[in-house]
């Protein structure tokens, strides 16, 4: 039952043709997660009907299915406009909760307390919080997250892996970039997040890769390492380094005739 001292929060479960993982996600986060306020939407991106029957039967209180795969970024946007929360907790389907219970519980008042907050969040990159940055609302502590790890790959505050995200943080973004290839819709939306200065990024020490697990990645199911594209870059990786680290240009060039060439089979359905 909803309990209006607390802020609706949506927990949007972004899914495609892995049922078995989905299941295991939604049901440990009901098991894992005491919040009085919750509404749970499904959005699948055009998985068989079969699986789609099986999805109809899960614990869920909206179901948003796209006719046809149109990609992560799609599939973020439709769970998005099926979300009524003013708070939206991103959980992609093979993410496993451990709890503890009250993580979210503790988010929401972080949140609650220090509007300018816009995203919190329990994976991705373990960028260092400023220990000087203490925010208010919950005897767990929440670090403001300024700064990027240093020299390391991930470069962007945003990650789509688990995270809470504020309703006018998200009104602010706009829809995420729509692209058949994962990365690219990750990746407009983490360069949009880096420019935009209205809302800061937070965590939780203690929650950080620890309420949420990837079981999809710890499977060897995860979608981005199985696509084409991505087997490719794992290929051409070493090339790549070395022309960009010796010849810029060519390596511009390169890089975007391959991602060119790769757009166009995908397109044709030639890989996936």
């Amino acid at each position: 039952m909803a309990n209006r001292d607390h802020p609706l929060v949506s927990a949007l479960f972004i899914t495609y043709d892995r049922f078995d993982l989905l299941e295991r996600a939604v049901y440990s986060f009901r098991e894992n997660t005491e919040y009085s306020n919750l509404e749970l939407v499904i959005s699948d991106n055009g998985s068989p009907p079969e699986v789609q029957d099986k999805i109809r039967n899960l614990p869920a209180d909206v179901f948003a299915f796209l006719p046809k795969n149109r990609g992560l970024g799609a599939n973020n946007n439709n769970g998005i406009r099926n979300c009524s929360g003013k708070y939206v907790l991103m959980i992609q389907d093979d993410w496993f909760c451990h709890g503890p219970a009250d993580y979210l519980l503790n988010a929401v008042a972080v949140m609650e307390a220090n509007p300018d907050v816009g995203i919190i969040n329990f994976a991705g990159a373990a960028h260092p919080p400023d220990m000087d940055r203490l925010l208010q609302g919950s005897a767990e502590p929440c670090y403001v997250t300024p700064t990027v790890v240093p020299n390391h790959k991930e470069e962007f505050l945003y990650c789509d892996q688990p995270h809470l995200q504020s309703r006018a943080a998200i009104y602010l973004m706009g829809p995420y970039f729509e692209d058949r290839e994962i990365g690219r819709s990750e990746e407009d939306y983490s360069e949009r997040w880096k420019q935009q200065t209205r809302f800061l990024t937070a965590v939780f020490p203690a929650y950080h890769m620890r309420v949420f697990s990837d079981e999809g990645a710890a499977q060897g199911r995860s979608y981005r390492l199985s696509t084409f594209r991505s087997r490719a870059d794992a290929v051409l990786l070493p090339a790549a380094r070395l022309l960009k680290e010796n010849c810029k240009p060519l390596y511009k060039a390169g890089k975007a005739s391959i991602r060119a060439s790769v757009a166009l089979m995908e397109k044709m359905g030639i890989v996936r």
